[in-house]
């Protein structure tokens, strides 16, 4: 059956505050208010219904009475306030648009429902949003689905079981073992851009970091997830600041206390990356940082600002950095 559901006149009067709350919410903002007319107009353009500016001005006063945000001015009514300013809104959108990992389709459902958030003059500016098909997105993968079951899991306290695959020549993600992982899971988080599964592979005792994008056939068992104690890196439980503060780049393993010497033109990327905890001390030639965080992650970082870092220890780490620095060098070299 399609069409519009016969009203009688009295039960079209009681729909009148959605109406024109809909035409606030749609139409209006504080550049663009509505006068009673234009609002009338619209209720009949797009409802169907004819209402008089006495039941016009009555419902506006209702709304207000009722907590709406909508304010008068001599151009007109606007609500405004909203769940989200439309500065807020912009930022939602284009973290949308830069994420990578949303598949095209979905990030293009999602940005639609925020810009629904505001009117339709908020639309007009967001035309860099038809882009997104320019961009690079997966074509379609699970990952909405994944991060549902994934905290679904966190919620229930279940251990959940997946295939973790990487990509290989053929642009295709690829299993990387036979059979499915066996994991405890304990948090999603974003970093860098990407998300990530903190958890524990169940045969093992260490913390393994998962990229969420790259986890398949996700299925929540009816087994009781491994406590936080029983793995060595969260006996104190999982302080997840600090975490991911140490783990800038979501390496695996543990952390140490790191010193480096960084140049003053340096700071500003040590600081950006590792945070504003690290210690800063002046030397003469230069600066001392010192940082706890996963080794793996800072050699990475260091061979990255390579200009202006060193690493001073601990020693093993050192010798890591100075070992792939050379093979890069042997690799140029030849």
């Amino acid at each position: 059956m399609t069409g519009k559901i016969p009203m009688n006149k009295g039960q079209v009067k009681k729909l009148y505050i959605l109406y024109i709350l809909e035409i606030l919410r749609k139409y209006s903002d504080s550049d663009h208010p509505l006068m009673q007319k234009e609002i009338i107009e619209i209720m009949e353009r797009d409802f169907g219904v004819t209402c008089e500016r006495k039941a016009v001005s009555r419902n506006l006063g209702d709304l207000q009475d009722m907590g709406y945000e909508i304010r008068h001015t001599k151009k007109g009514w606007f609500l405004a306030g909203r769940q989200f300013a439309d500065g807020e809104l912009r930022l939602l959108v284009d973290s949308v648009m830069a994420s990578r990992h949303i598949p095209e389709k979905q990030a293009g459902e999602l940005i639609e429902k925020l810009i629904s958030q505001s009117s339709i003059h908020f639309k007009k500016q967001m035309r860099h949003v038809h882009n997104i098909e320019r961009m690079e997105h997966d074509p379609g993968n699970e990952l909405f689905y994944t991060i549902e079951q994934i905290s679904r899991a966190i919620e229930e306290k279940r251990k959940i079981s997946f295939f973790y695959n990487k990509y290989g020549p053929d642009k295709k993600l690829h299993h990387t073992t036979q059979s499915k992982h066996l994991v405890n899971a304990y948090q999603i988080v974003v970093a860098n851009g990407r998300y990530y599964l903190i958890g524990n592979v169940d045969k093992y005792s260490n913390v393994t970091h998962f990229r969420v994008e790259k986890i398949t056939d996700t299925e929540i068992l009816d087994l009781e997830v491994k406590p936080q104690e029983e793995v060595e890196e969260l006996k104190n439980g999982l302080d997840l600041p600090t975490h991911m503060a140490e783990h800038l780049y979501m390496f695996s393993g543990k952390s140490s206390l790191i010193t480096l010497k960084v140049e003053e033109w340096g700071i500003n990327d040590a600081i950006d990356w590792l945070g504003k905890d690290i210690d800063i001390s002046r030397e003469t030639d230069g600066y001392l940082v010192r940082v706890r965080a996963n080794e793996q992650a800072i050699a990475y970082w260091a061979i990255q600002f390579g200009g202006s870092v060193e690493v001073l220890s601990p020693e093993s780490l050192r010798q890591q950095v100075a070992e792939r620095v050379k093979a890069i060098n042997d690799k140029y070299e030849r």
